[in-house]
């Protein structure tokens, strides 16, 4: 039986003190969105500073009642780089913040992405999230 070496999720880092990203798309049923520390974005190193987060939404998420789609790094929560009060779930286009600027990375930390809703389900809703950062170490 053959069993895969790459098991974790990789920091991102090329050394260089540039810009780096990490990306990801999702959509309203993507396996285990709405379960917090679950969805993996990707991973920073320690030292990291975030310069800028893109939420571009393609198709607007649907749910009756809420739609709340949050990214970040904090256990259960994962809203402390962008917040629901960031986004307009329910509308196409792209949304630009710093709210996780701020943050300080003692340790390489994965980044993680969230999304509930109630009332009736979604039925559409796809997002891609962006993390712009440089890895302070080196630069």
């Amino acid at each position: 039986m053959t069993t895969s070496l790459n098991v974790g999720v990789p920091t991102r880092d090329i050394a260089y003190g540039a810009v780096q990203a990490i990306t990801r798309t999702v959509t309203f049923s993507t396996p285990l969105i709405g379960t917090a520390d679950s969805v993996v974005i990707g991973r920073v190193p320690a030292g990291t500073q975030i310069v800028q987060s893109m939420v571009r939404i393609t198709a607007a998420f649907n749910a009756a009642t809420t739609n709340v789609l949050t990214v970040g790094t904090s256990a259960g929560s994962n809203a402390d780089v962008v917040s629901d009060a960031d986004l307009s779930e329910g509308v196409v286009g792209t949304t630009i913040g710093t709210r996780g600027c701020d943050l300080n990375f003692a340790a390489d930390t994965t980044i993680y992405v969230k999304y509930t809703q109630s009332g009736t389900a979604a039925t559409a809703g796809n997002a891609i999230i962006t993390i712009l950062y440089v890895a302070t170490a080196n630069g």
